[in-house]
């Protein structure tokens, strides 16, 4: 290289001693129509460029080149590779074996270099992946992702089952188990682009199925039927039934009418009917005149086993309940319960004016159910 800037030191001398009147003796005649052949004008810095003496090439000539960058080289036809960005002037001076000089000029723009971007899932989990349950939510960031030249990225996002997104930090709903790649692809605005991958475990849900039986007591019911009439209620029941039961009971009226002789009221007793038509089991009615009478359902259903179910979801472990039988409908619904009151002798002749037309009651019901607990595991 030495050689080759001492050549140029003293081809540049000779040129600027040209320009001054008087300094040569004679002056060294110029050598026309050089010029310099490049492919292109503008190239990205780290490439390497190919350079061409052109036009007026004499045999025998020597070539050389500055490339503005304090380097230069010699030949006919050479390489050069510009590490930064910037317009560069290119001087080629060729001289002949008559000490003709020819120069020519050529700038050449070095553009800078675009750094691809880097996809980073560091910010999901550290990149680790994760396992989620099936029909729940997985989260993911690619806030980690990177660009050394400091453009705004573009981000894509492939779940692994068909789903996509374009947000920074997705959140996305698997619907079936099984294994996923996930995968993040950043752009920037040169369309240069890397990925990362992550996976995710999608599983199944297991549910604890409890079932327990529960019983209420509806509040006591008030009423008054007169002789030869009948009242109704209705009472509402819920699924899985399993037990139902009415009390009616009344006190003998003819007891007040003769404080003074109580055995009167069991020579006068009001005779009562209780009948509950249902809509899924058998109808029950009983008659009397104790002051009180039962009606019992038993074992409407029976109390199914605990389960274990391994299901996507506490909606779809209802669903299986409801197909496979475990949820009862037989009693739900609306039952009607009829109060009758069949007679109401007196101690009075009905000549007299009979004073017991009727009478009052209370009536007592009470059920018992189960239900589901379900718990996940």
């Amino acid at each position: 290289m030495s050689s080759f800037y001492h050549t140029v030191r003293k081809i540049w001398i000779i040129a600027a001693m040209m320009l001054i009147p008087g300094c040569l003796d004679s002056t060294p005649e110029s050598l026309d129509g050089v010029d310099i052949s490049i492919l292109a004008e503008s190239f990205v810095e780290g490439d390497a460029i190919q350079f061409m003496a052109s036009g007026n090439n004499p045999k025998g000539a020597k070539f050389l080149w500055d490339f503005g960058d304090d380097s230069g080289s010699s030949g006919k036809a050479v390489e050069h590779t510009y590490t930064d960005e910037g317009t560069y002037t290119v001087t080629l001076t060729v001289v002949d074996d008559d000490s003709r000089i020819g120069v020519a000029k050529k700038d050449v723009d070095i553009l800078y270099r675009n750094q691809a971007p880097l996809a980073s899932l560091e910010a999901t989990y550290g990149g680790l992946g994760q396992q989620v349950k099936v029909n729940s939510i997985a989260f993911f960031d690619g806030g980690a992702s990177s660009d050394p030249d400091g453009d705004v990225l573009e981000f894509e996002w492939d779940f692994g089952d068909g789903s996509t997104s374009s947000l920074l930090r997705p959140n996305h709903e698997y619907t079936s188990i099984g294994n996923y790649t996930v995968t993040l692809t950043v752009r920037d605005p040169s369309n240069e682009s890397s990925t990362a991958e992550t996976w995710v475990l999608v599983k199944i849900r297991t549910y604890n199925v409890e079932f327990i039986q529960n019983e209420i007591t509806i509040p006591a019911f008030a009423g008054y039927t007169a002789e030869g009439a009948t009242t109704t209620q209705n009472h509402a029941y819920p699924y899985n039934l399993t037990s139902a039961s009415y009390d009616l009971e009344w006190e003998e009226d003819e007891d007040l009418d003769s404080p003074d002789n109580p055995v009167v009221g069991t020579l006068f007793p009001d005779d009562f009917s209780l009948g509950v038509s249902t809509n899924y089991v058998f109808n029950l009615t009983e008659n009397g005149t104790s002051g009180n009478l039962e009606l019992n359902f038993d074992v409407l259903s029976s109390i199914p086993d605990d389960l274990i179910l391994s299901l996507g979801s506490e909606n779809e472990v209802r669903q299986y309940l409801f197909q496979n039988g475990y949820t009862s409908a037989k009693g739900q619904g609306s039952w009607v319960t009829s109060i009758t009151c069949n007679d109401a002798p007196s101690i009075v002749p009905e000549l007299f004016n009979e004073v017991d037309q009727g009478n009052d009651w209370i009536l007592y019901v009470s059920y018992t159910y189960y239900e589901s607990v379900i718990t996940e595991v």
